[in-house]
């Protein structure tokens, strides 16, 4: 009788868990609607559509945060068991399990900060951003708020700062960095951290090489490899004052969205 009241009182506290976080993620939707957010952030005079960029950097750069995203409902359960089993192992969040869907949802919803909480909420968030808005929408969302390093959110923002250019007439090696910077926008900034970033972007290189077709070719690799940290582009911004005194680390909060988030 005992063990029985126990996995009942288990069972009605994992219920009510669900419908906290379930009543969580709708109060920020109802807050936040997806497609009032959409039709705000495309007003803006930085965004960039998606017709707009070069598909090459479309695809490297999803190939590279989430090659399942056209085929995901918004969560990719395979990843999740695999993040799950990886947190586990270190008794702590290592690690999460975001799709480009999810990644958006945090961004515009939620603070950076871990917990299964937050990332229940984000991925029932998801589901509702996949119906909403759909694919295209959401990447070209994801494209113009993603965080870049050095306070820079989305691609046009920063084509102009690491290199001063449209996002149209970047060079292949530059379409590279932008689409490996996001992985790692603080310790592997490519500016504060050359270094870094070149290991970042050997090891996604290969990733590259190795896909059918390859994404990019054997001479392109080899020519991309070239570039060293003492001068991984020559048009690279260069570390100035205002690069070496920004504080090199991820705000807690999306900065464009920050007042609205919770």
């Amino acid at each position: 009788m005992f063990f029985l009241k126990v996995i009942l009182i288990l069972v009605a506290a994992v219920l009510l868990c669900c419908i906290g976080v379930a009543g969580y993620a709708l109060a920020l939707l109802i807050r936040r609607p997806p497609l009032r957010l959409y039709r705000e952030r495309s007003a803006q005079p930085d965004f960039i559509p998606l017709s707009r960029i070069p598909k090459r950097l479309i695809d490297l750069l999803v190939y590279l945060e989430d090659k399942t995203f056209h085929d995901h409902p918004g969560y990719s359960l395979k990843m999740i068991r695999y993040v799950w089993n990886e947190n586990r192992k270190a008794g702590r969040i290592i690690a999460g399990a975001s799709t480009i869907t999810q990644q958006l949802a945090k961004n515009l919803y939620f603070r950076f900060n871990h917990s299964y909480i937050r990332k229940a909420a984000e991925l029932l968030v998801s589901l509702v951003l996949e119906r909403r808005l759909g694919k295209d929408r959401i990447l070209e969302m994801y494209l113009n708020i993603i965080y870049f390093g050095n306070g820079v959110y989305g691609i046009t923002g920063a084509a102009r700062f690491y290199f001063d250019k449209p996002v149209a007439g970047l060079s292949l090696n530059q379409t590279l960095m932008i689409a490996v910077i996001p992985a790692a926008p603080t310790r592997g900034n490519p500016i504060q951290h050359p270094e870094t970033y070149e290991r970042l972007r050997d090891s996604r290189l290969k990733k590259l090489t190795a896909v059918e077709p390859p994404l990019v070719s054997p001479e392109e690799d080899a020519a991309i490899r070239a570039f060293g940290p003492d001068c991984l582009d020559p048009e690279l911004r260069k570390n100035d004052e205002f690069t070496r005194a920004y504080p090199q680390d991820i705000p807690l909060i999306n900065e464009r969205f920050g007042p609205y988030a919770k």
